[in-house]
């Protein structure tokens, strides 16, 4: 074991409540990638390869000699130069896609040998895996975006307008963009042309609201880590995936404990996610330009927390949570399965295919498999139930019923969260079903029955009702 690994260790079970090293050694490497920020901000706009080499150079001590990752620093080096020849060689509209299949199958083999070695270890270890899924979605991105920017931008949607890219970069700038430091580990991914943005904009001016800007991530993401580290013993899916846990248990405060245990396991995603992201404001990235004096800011967030915890509907949920895989999904895969218009009416069928993708990029346990396809699932039954009573409700409606009805909404939205999540957490498929189990299969019986009632005979006669009057 490391002096690092051994010093972290005594800490850990001295003062965290035996929180892994691994997961400590992450937090460690994105509280030194703030000091590291402010040095690389101070890099001139004029100096862009200085910028690139500097983020990489801090990539690796970060990722190699602070968390020890020396072989995944190696998987991602090899699948770069493969992904960066597929990009200046191939010359066809087939480059994304195969891009896209190159960079999952890899990711596949990691994750794959990742699953095999926690089934031998008995636990789960962070490895290079989690930045190998940033990558993919940098990657892969990349791809599409420099295939949009040869292609009529009267056909193109406003996103893909907004971030083709006109000239593949330089390998210098690419790995630069790849092996940005503040976000390497746990994200977030972005753009090449937000990067770019921020290797070219001045904000020397804006140095003092981008400190406090970033500063105040930081001290959230402690926040939640404070959180984590109190709560994490207590409330936890293993403990509800054992069947003696739900003796004596009435559904009630079954539900309850596992939207608190839910609030807890997100606690750590949060904590990661906002410490790096007020890693990057530090760093200068989202920093959109001054306007009279005031910056200007693009929204990097991984986790909008407040909407997770607070969002009245299944879709402001998902959408407030891993941004940036969700922006990658909608933009990238699922528009163009659909090949649909943005803010068009919703395919289901792209809409199931997408989240296989997203399961796909997480790995092969099954509860992925189950959390992914039952997340599509709710997600539409859910817009199927909100077409049909949103509208009434807050047509004819008294206000004491709209507050029920948005306190109601609130509240299932929350519950399908952390029933559909469950797996995702626990990972095998007999813990998965125990849960589930123990929850009496609420929220598939819910979805089963609003299928069947808002799509089946009785849609007609519902119909008229919605519309009567």
């Amino acid at each position: 074991m490391r002096v690092l690994d051994r010093g972290l260790a005594w800490l850990s079970h001295q003062y965290l409540g035996d929180i892994p090293v691994d997961r400590i050694s992450t937090v460690v490497a994105v509280l030194l990638s703030y000091a590291l920020a402010h040095v690389f901000r101070r890099i001139p706009p004029q100096m862009s390869n200085a910028k690139h080499v500097y983020s990489i150079a801090s990539t690796l001590l970060l990722f190699g000699a602070v968390q020890g990752q020396y072989a995944g620093l190696m998987h991602l080096a090899v699948g770069s130069v493969i992904v960066y020849g597929l990009i200046r060689l191939m010359r066809t509209r087939y480059m994304p896609y195969a891009v896209f299949l190159v960079a999952m199958l890899h990711m596949s083999y990691s994750h794959i040998r990742r699953q095999l070695n926690e089934q031998r270890s008995g636990r789960v270890e962070l490895d290079h895996t989690g930045a190998q899924m940033v990558f993919v979605i940098k990657v892969t991105s990349l791809a599409f975006c420099i295939y949009d920017g040869q292609q009529d931008k009267a056909k193109l949607s406003g996103y893909q307008r907004k971030n083709a890219i006109m000239q593949a970069p330089s390998l210098l700038e690419f790995l630069g963009y790849v092996f940005f430091f503040p976000g390497f580990a746990v994200g977030p991914a972005f753009e090449l042309a937000t990067y770019r943005q921020m290797i070219c904009l001045d904000d020397a001016k804006a140095s003092g609201q981008l400190a406090r800007r970033g500063y105040r991530k930081l001290l959230e993401g402690l926040f939640w880590m404070a959180v984590y580290v109190v709560y994490s013993n207590t409330y936890t899916f293993a403990e509800m995936a054992r069947r003696e846990f739900y003796v004596q248990r009435t559904f009630a405060s079954t539900a309850l404990h596992l939207c608190i245990t839910g609030v807890v396991v997100r606690a750590a995603y949060y904590t990661a996610w906002k410490m790096s992201e007020g890693a990057c404001i530090v760093a200068g990235l989202g920093f959109d330009g001054l306007d009279a004096g005031r910056a200007r800011w693009l929204d990097i967030a991984n986790v909008h927390v407040r909407g997770v915890e607070t969002g009245s509907s299944l879709r402001q949920l998902i959408d407030s949570w891993n941004i940036g895989t969700n922006t990658w999904l909608r933009h990238h895969v699922y528009l163009r399965i659909a090949q649909r218009p943005e803010g068009s009416r919703a395919s289901t069928r792209a809409t199931v295919l997408t989240f296989l993708v997203s399961a796909w990029w997480h790995g092969f346990y099954p509860g992925y498999y189950l959390t992914f396809v039952m997340a599509a699932l709710s997600a539409n039954a859910a817009r199927i139930l909100r077409r049909n009573l949103h509208a009434p409700v807050y047509a004819h409606a008294g206000s004491t019923v709209k507050l029920v009805y948005g306190l109601l909404g609130w509240a299932l939205s929350k519950y399908t969260l952390d029933f559909v999540a469950a797996p995702f957490m626990v990972l095998t498929l007999q813990s998965s079903l125990e849960i589930w189990r123990g929850n009496y299969y609420a929220v598939v019986v819910g979805v089963v029955g609003i299928y069947v009632l808002f799509r089946g005979a009785m849609d007609d006669y519902i119909c008229c009702i919605r519309y009567q009057n």
